[in-house]
């Protein structure tokens, strides 16, 4: 018999156990109050308190099998404690293991992302061999813009699984989201509270569910997006409050460090922080919350979070986020040049607004992507094969539920001020996708999502329904929403088994050959060279593409001029 599988799936229980003991000792750190606990909450915690031990600690050791071990069997054991303590009520405990069992299907996967092996999977093995390196987005521009996904999955290299769990952070950010909004809709159905916000966040869950069933396609991109959906629906929830608490403020510090180490440009979306803030100052003595603020270590764990996101990016190409020009330091031997950002930055635009595919590019760029020049083909080639699909996707989600929880009664409800501009701010983020970066990873699948269902939460919330009759309509609508998830998945793994032979039964982990390994040797023979030649002149080749040196300890990559 092949115990692989078991295998696989003992290491992929035992780590969300293990993320799960760091968010409990995170909340004892932070003194994040037990009445808001939240299983959710509490692995998205432990997400954060991992990434900012693994971006700390790899500035100093290589995230190797001794170093990981130690940090998988502490936050095992940390699970263990407060279990025993009864800090976990048996009833989350239950419907948490049920959500993440259904999601192990998603965890299948043979061909993960298309740039997993590109650099996916290069720069999480680099992680695992070597502390810190200096200048290594000279290799590939993919190594320019790493994510915070990287530095979490990267503490899963682990003995017997090796590298096999180098995506489980797209599935821990799906998992705990996924429940987190379950627990929010069950919590307003236990108290009663049928509202807007009810709506938002079952749309926003069932949305999630369906339409972004396929881990192998999350990259970077989706967890991020996934977390939108969550911080709207905080600052939703804050609106309906009479009192702003440390627990506010530390979950929307997490939230947005997370989302914006994941993907640096959602450094924009702090715009949507506007009505909250103007709500926060209308309804609330500022200096009270101020004096919160300035109290709370959530924020200052965030805070370091952010610096180490940026020092890091720092490290590797001399900008604080690449290839933003104006946080570019050009002037150390290890920065990328300014002509090379200027060109990734048109090569980017012009990507994400279908001057560039696979198979074509348009021949004048630069032309291409100024003022509304490539609306026209971005309409042809991308809206009406990809936008216009998934709008219509949100449009017959919104139908089904129109049907499902249609009545006749209606009850009479307006726009509150502040969602009013919480909404002109959507908007303006949504103009903001569309004329600089419309392409639906970047930012586009949230951002289009959350301008629909938004406003369709406020007219689901006219249907005057019983308890009841809710309580039913949306068992319905979460049995289709997850009977799709698990339909599609299985359908997906049949077809690679048809397609590649892939037979979870035999072998369940993903592809792996040369190529992910590929920027490693690159390193490993540079350094080599870089060590004879310091021995001996004879073998310095002053025509290689790269220079190595050696600076307080750390290895130095440049262009070699």
């Amino acid at each position: 018999m092949n115990f692989d599988l078991l295998i696989f799936l003992f290491f992929y229980k035992f780590s969300i156990i293990s993320i799960l003991g760091y968010g409990f000792l995170f909340q004892k750190i932070t003194n994040i109050q037990k009445k808001e606990f939240c299983l959710g909450y509490s692995g998205l915690l432990g997400i954060f308190f991992l990434t900012v031990i693994s971006y700390t600690s790899n500035f100093f050791l290589p995230h190797n099998l001794i170093h990981n071990s130690i940090i998988f069997i502490t936050g095992f054991l940390i699970f263990t404690y407060y279990f025993s303590k009864n800090y976990i009520l048996k009833k989350d405990i239950k419907i948490f293991a049920l959500i993440f069992l259904f999601l192990f299907l998603s965890f299948l996967v043979f061909k993960a992302h298309d740039d997993f092996p590109y650099y996916h999977f290069p720069y999480i093995y680099y992680l695992t061999e070597n502390s810190s390196y200096i200048g290594i987005g000279n290799f590939n521009h993919g190594f320019r813009t790493p994510s915070s996904l990287f530095y979490l999955n990267s503490l899963f290299y682990l003995p017997i699984i090796s590298y096999n769990l180098f995506h489980i952070g797209s599935l821990v950010y799906f998992g705990f989201t996924i429940y987190l909004l379950l627990i929010k809709i069950l919590n307003c159905l236990n108290k009663n509270e049928i509202d807007y916000l009810y709506y938002y966040n079952l749309l926003a869950l069932i949305f999630i569910v369906v339409f972004f069933y396929r881990l192998s396609e999350h990259g970077t991109d989706r967890s991020a997006l996934i977390l939108v959906f969550i911080i709207i629906s905080e600052i939703l929830r804050i609106f309906n409050k009479v009192k702003i608490s440390n627990y506010d403020i530390s979950i929307l510090s997490v939230l947005y460090a997370l989302t914006i180490s994941l993907k640096a440009f959602y450094f924009l979306y702090l715009l949507i922080l506007i009505p909250l803030i103007f709500f926060i100052y209308s309804k609330f003595n500022i200096k009270n919350i101020f004096k919160i603020f300035s109290k709370n270590i959530v924020v200052y764990f965030s805070i370091f979070l952010l610096f180490l996101v940026l020092f890091n990016n720092f490290l590797n190409t001399g900008c604080l986020i690449y290839p933003l020009e104006i946080s570019c330091y050009t002037n150390f031997e290890w920065s990328i040049k300014k002509n090379e950002i200027n060109r990734m930055i048109l090569h980017y635009e012009n990507w994400s607004k279908a001057g560039m595919t696979p198979n074509f590019t348009v021949s004048n760029p630069e032309i291409y992507v100024k003022d509304l020049n490539w609306v026209s083909n971005w309409f042809k080639t991308y809206f009406l094969f990809k936008v216009s699909d998934f709008i219509f996707g949100i449009l017959l989600l919104l139908f089904v539920a129109t049907i499902i929880f249609y009545s006749k009664q209606k009850k009479t409800f307006k726009w509150p001020k502040e969602i009013h501009l919480l909404y002109f701010v959507i908007i303006i983020l949504v103009l903001e996708w569309f004329l600089n970066h419309p392409a639906l990873r970047y930012g586009g699948y949230s951002i289009i999502a959350i301008t629909l269902i938004l406003p369709f939460s406020f007219y689901l919330n006219k249907n005057k329904l019983s308890l009841k009759h809710v309580r039913k309509k949306t068992l319905i609508i979460l049995l289709i929403a997850f009977s799709i998830f698990i339909y599609r998945n299985i359908d997906r793994l049949y077809k690679e088994n048809q397609k590649y032979e892939y037979n979870v039964f035999k072998r369940p982990y993903y592809e792996l050959n040369d190529v992910h390994f590929r920027v490693d040797k690159e390193l490993d023979n540079l350094i080599r060279i870089h060590i004879q030649c310091l021995e001996d002149k004879k073998y310095c080749d002053s025509s290689k593409n790269y220079k190595v040196k050696k600076i307080f300890g750390k290895y130095v990559f440049m262009i070699n001029k």
